[in-house]
């Protein structure tokens, strides 16, 4: 999605909020410092009430996917990166140095075990402030294309899908390991309608 407003807006107008330019702060609701050319602010941060007192004439969009699918994902992107951060120190220690190492045993683990709950149960923390019908939009990534086109209308700038950090969790996910999905109930409740 960020690529996708980079090369809509230009460089300069997209301000990435991720953990060292102030995700942290900005979803406790404190200012951060953002360039003056941004037109858009984009990242992954939880809402928070004070966000809209910082941005009042923000249009607030978000997009969501298969809670499930998006836990995959994740997981694939701390194994293939292998980020020294805490989630990545994490599954090393407890998994990967202990001899499980395919990707299926280690989530099935993550999940049962309630493991990295906060990376992996995420959608009731991202919008406990502001839930997802008051946004202007949200998009699915199940209907990245259409959902693309409808944002498009809203902005009134044309958007294209940028194919850039994408691991096709969809297709990769293995269907034996679809009966977690109750695991994730209370994600499903909050994003259902929009999948």
């Amino acid at each position: 999605m960020r690529q996708s407003f980079v090369d809509a807006l230009g460089q300069r107008k997209v301000f990435g909020v991720y953990r060292n330019t102030g995700a942290a702060e900005l979803g406790l609701g404190n200012p951060i410092w953002i360039p003056r050319s941004a037109k858009v602010v984009f990242g992954h941060f939880p809402t928070h009430v004070a966000q809209m007192k910082m941005f009042p004439n923000a249009q607030k969009v978000t997009w969501v996917r298969d809670p499930l699918e998006r836990a995959w994902s994740l997981l694939g992107h701390y194994l293939a990166t292998k980020d020294e951060n805490a989630q990545y120190a994490f599954v090393r220690n407890h998994y990967l140095d202990k001899g499980i190492t395919k990707k299926a045993d280690i989530f099935e683990r993550i999940i049962k075990e309630n493991a990295l709950a906060k990376n992996i149960f995420v959608y009731a923390h991202y919008f406990e402030s502001m839930p997802l019908d008051e946004f202007d939009f949200v998009g699915s990534t199940t209907k990245n294309n259409n959902d693309l086109k409808r944002l498009q209308k809203l902005l009134g700038k044309p958007l294209v899908e940028a194919k850039e950090n994408v691991r096709n969790s969809a297709s990769s996910f293995p269907g034996a390991l679809r009966y977690l999905e109750s695991y994730f109930a209370s994600e499903y409740e909050i994003v259902a309608d929009y999948l």
